[in-house]
């Protein structure tokens, strides 16, 4: 495990205000109100499907926002809801 990926499970596993992620996720998970926006099938997540790419959610930057990915949006989500991430973030 990478420092970051530590850091945000630290960071999530002291949240006692969201002991039930996939029932009550932050606004900024995947499954929350802003960042589901960024999911492929989310209102910005299709802008970078239709450009492709790089922008693509398999592309260099797309990928960063895909959550259950080791980018900045696995990180993000371990760090608001908690080191088990609902979606996956650093699973093999």
């Amino acid at each position: 495990m990478d420092k970051t990926t530590s850091a945000a499970d630290k960071l999530g596993a002291n949240k006692d205000t969201n002991a039930i992620p996939q029932s009550n996720p932050s606004i900024i998970s995947s499954a929350g109100a802003i960042g589901k926006q960024f999911n492929p099938d989310g209102a910005i997540g299709q802008i970078g499907q239709k450009v492709g790419g790089p922008f693509s959610k398999d592309g260099a930057i797309g990928s960063q926002f895909d959550a259950s990915k080791d980018g900045i949006a696995g990180h993000v989500e371990r760090a608001v809801d908690g080191p088990s991430n609902p979606a996956g973030s650093a699973q093999q």
